[in-house]
């Protein structure tokens, strides 16, 4: 029997998205403009019949947009197009993933983005998205994946804001906030960014510090947009809830945009564990899932466990993912020697090095600069040390384990991470030698799960032998 489900209306404007700001935008200014003054300029009579135009072509393609669920044969058959139809079908078993999105206009127009997602399709992009009604979101979501029992775990605010403090950071900020007030500025025709900066340098200057304002400018600044990325992650995991079914795992949350994700057990690739700097002051841990096929590349990870104890996060889901565990098969760890250790912090060694020194030649040089370069050294000196701390960690606690399942733990940028997942899903293992590791006769294992897209871990200075002649045994390769 076949199920025919109409996109919502409201996709009209999802085929307008690359248009919206080279055309409506200047439109919109002309029509102010004309509202204000009685003047419009003779190309406004050009841009109003051009957008009718394109209306027109997206109700068309609107039109044609169909979604066909067969539930005998467990198929979706997604057809579009205007001038070039489309029909693409799909298995559900080959389904990775199953993603709804809900923003404030659609939740008012009672619309959901729906996203399907296979592990084959473009790069960068999932494989298909459309908008749905609430209702028949609801219903193709049943059929997708039924109604099975289950188990609802929740999490507090405290939990959801140490998340998104530990995934936020001023870069994101930027990046998330400045072309808003660009496109604001435009629109509105003020220079909103000019009038930002000059209230930054307002308030640096009436805050006395040893260091000089341009210091106390760019703190506030980079304060201001970590609290913007801040905010930005804290609405996105707000209301995080994990269901655990027979067969899948989902995820909701969102404030104002409500995001639901449904994906199989058997689209997990990897499991990964990690710790930040402030997770591990908390002792406390996340948890994030690698789905193949998922979100906006090939392998894309999920959080499953903002934050929690290492214990509980196992209690969970130690019998409902088997792979999730370590079995203590043939592991293989650093080489416990004092030269072994020296090499962990090589590098930041060397930094903290080059950092001081080229200080001290900065500061010499421009002795107006001083404390500003003072400054920065302690930044940089604090970001050193952080990253050998880290360093430690995979001197002391990084290992690989060969047994039923494949488990590493080490480090991963500034984050402590354990990375587990079954044997078939092993896409790369890489044993790579520098001329340090030829002198020491050791190694670097670093293990790609899937695909280069998808979770990868390194651990380094492992006994070179030792690690050749344990994965040829492993995987019965003849050296």
């Amino acid at each position: 029997m076949n199920k025919t489900f109409r996109a919502h209306p409201l996709m009209i404007f999802n085929f307008l998205k690359p248009f919206l700001f080279v055309l409506l935008i200047p439109l919109i200014r002309g029509l102010i403009q004309y509202a204000a003054s009685g003047e419009y300029d003779s190309i406004l009579y050009f841009e109003i019949m051009l957008l009718i135009g394109l209306f027109a072509i997206g109700f068309l393609r609107w039109w044609c947009f169909k979604l066909i669920l067969n539930e005998e044969k467990h198929t979706i058959t997604v057809v579009s197009g205007l001038f070039f139809r489309r029909t693409a079908k799909i298995n559900v078993d080959r389904l990775s993933s199953v993603q709804t999105k809900q923003n404030p206009l659609e939740y008012i127009l009672r619309a959901v983005t729906f996203r399907l997602n296979t592990e084959a399709g473009s790069l960068d992009k999932s494989d298909y998205e459309f908008k749905l009604s609430v209702k028949s979101a609801k219903e193709v979501s049943t059929l997708l994946y039924g109604r099975g029992e289950q188990k609802k775990i929740r999490f507090s605010l405290l939990k959801i804001a140490v998340l998104a403090a530990t995934t936020s950071s001023a870069f994101t900020g930027i990046i998330v906030g400045v072309p808003l007030i660009y496109r604001a500025g435009n629109l509105l025709e003020i220079a909103i960014s000019d009038m930002l900066l000059n209230e930054l340098n307002n308030l640096s200057q009436k805050v006395e510090t040893y260091f000089p304002p341009v210091v106390n400018t760019i703190c506030i600044a980079l304060l201001l947009s970590y609290a913007v990325s801040f905010f930005y992650s804290l609405f996105k995991y707000l209301n995080f809830q994990l269901m655990l079914g027979k067969e899948k795992i989902e995820m909701r949350s969102g404030l104002f945009v409500r995001t639901r994700t449904a994906f199989k057990k058997a689209a997990i690739n990897s499991v990964r564990i990690e710790q930040s700097f402030l997770m591990l002051l908390l002792r406390r841990f996340a948890m994030r899932v690698s789905v193949g096929g998922y979100g906006d590349s090939r392998s894309k990870s999920e959080v499953v466990i903002p934050l929690e104890k290492g214990q509980e996060i196992r209690k969970h889901f130690a019998e409902y993912l088997p792979f999730f565990k370590c079995d203590t098969g043939v592991f293989i760890k650093p080489r416990p020697t004092a030269i072994n250790r020296s090499r962990f912090l090589f590098f930041p060694g060397i930094y903290f090095i080059a950092a001081s020194v080229t200080a001290i030649i900065i500061g010499k040089r421009f002795e107006d600069f001083t404390r500003f370069v003072l400054f920065c050294l302690i930044v940089v000196c604090a970001l050193i040390f952080v990253h050998a701390w880290f360093c430690l960690f995979e001197c002391f606690k990084g290992k690989v384990d060969f047994g039923e399942n494949v488990f590493i733990r080490s480090r991963k940028g500034f984050r402590n991470c354990e990375l587990y997942c079954p044997k078939e899903n092993v896409g790369e293992i890489k044993l790579i030698r520098f001329p340090a590791d030829m002198w020491h006769h050791t190694c670097r294992l670093r293990i790609t799960i899937r695909s280069e897209r998808a979770d990868s871990l390194c651990v380094r200075h492992l006994d070179y032998e030792t690690v050749k002649k344990t994965v040829n045994e492993y995987f019965n390769i003849n050296a």
